[in-house]
């Protein structure tokens, strides 16, 4: 199906819900995730976010503390974590926590930065990462909710298809995105041209 076919069912299948489902996308790349030069990592800011605020927090000596002694959980208490290159050093005693949750601050992604305020506002506004996962060539985001208006969906299914034009891996033989599959939390999925 089209993305606008595709997303005008979603709407049908779940007009009777009984709450707002989150859209998402499942992007299968032809990438080889054992090669570290195919790996895929890249942000991009969504034109209308995706329907929830994120809880973003900026490290200082005390946030790092909370996470080591899990007074502050990933996922839980945030959302997202930007640093300043200062404190990337003092971070390494949480990366054990934040690295295997894939929260761990980064250059690639913007969230190590010398402006943090900049920063958390983009990732507050609609900001996504794309990442392959660690053991499989697939992308999983979110690109909205089904009260979102179609059109709103659609473009932000086209920025991050956009995006992920631009990070193709430069030695990579054959089809970069092999599918793209979108559904809603309780739909199956459909299959994007």
């Amino acid at each position: 199906m089209t993305i606008e076919d595709a997303i005008k069912k979603i709407k049908e299948d779940t007009k009777n819900s009984k709450f707002d489902q989150t859209v998402e996308l499942h992007i299968n790349l032809g990438i080889d995730v054992s090669k570290t030069d195919q790996t895929v990592r890249v942000s991009c800011n969504l034109p209308h976010g995706i329907g929830k605020e994120k809880k973003v927090i900026l490290v200082t000596e005390e946030i790092i503390d909370q996470i080591v002694k899990g007074t502050l959980k990933p996922k839980v208490d945030f959302d997202a974590v930007v640093a300043t290159p200062d404190l990337m050093p003092k971070l390494a005693k949480a990366a054990k926590i934040l690295g295997p949750v894939g929260m761990m601050p980064n250059p690639k992604n913007g969230t190590v930065t010398s402006d943090p305020e900049k920063a958390i506002n983009e990732i507050k506004k609609g900001q996504v990462e794309l990442r392959n996962e660690k053991t499989a060539p697939v992308i999983h985001t979110v690109i909205g909710k089904v009260s979102f208006e179609e059109v709103k969906l659609v473009e932000n299914y086209k920025i991050i298809m956009d995006t992920l034009a631009t990070v193709k891996p430069a030695k990579l033989k054959g089809k970069f995105v092999k599918s793209v599959t979108i559904k809603a939390t309780q739909t199956p999925g459909i299959l994007v041209d």
